[in-house]
């Protein structure tokens, strides 16, 4: 079990390490808008099936975090890594409710692609991810 927190936590550790990177130098902005500049164009080379391609990897993902915090709750017996652990949970509910909604109301129609994204809490998200993910590889080294 420690193997696979591991092996998640530095799959996302090395994910988010270039956002963060780009967040740290003071260069998110431009990032983000190839970001958003990319997925624009895949969505329109798919057509209609990157409807289904996008729910499938937000669902993924979900099922991704899950396992992730799921692991690091327990095998992680340190009570500041689980107040934070526990937060970073509430403020990930709230990404992800907010990223569903988005969608399907970009996908009805009622948004624009600019309008899911508020990258605000996207750079939070990958700053606690960063963060978490690097904490939780010291733990599993050292102690």
């Amino acid at each position: 079990m420690n193997i696979l927190l591991g092996i998640l936590a530095g799959l996302i550790f090395l994910l988010y390490s270039i956002y963060f990177l780009k967040i740290i130098q003071g260069q998110h902005r431009s990032f983000e808008l190839e970001i958003l500049k990319s997925l624009a164009d895949w969505i329109m080379a798919r057509g209609l099936v990157s409807k289904t391609h996008i729910w499938s990897m937000f669902f993924l993902s979900l099922l991704g975090e899950a396992l992730y915090f799921t692991l690091t709750l327990a095998l992680i017996q340190n009570p500041f890594m689980e107040v934070f652990t526990g937060i970073f949970i509430g403020l990930e509910t709230f990404h992800l409710i907010r990223l569903a909604v988005g969608f399907k109301y970009f996908f009805a129609g009622k948004y624009l692609l600019s309008q899911i994204f508020d990258w605000r809490v996207e750079r939070a998200s990958t700053l606690l991810f960063f963060t978490h993910s690097f904490l939780i590889l010291v733990i599993l080294t050292y102690f």
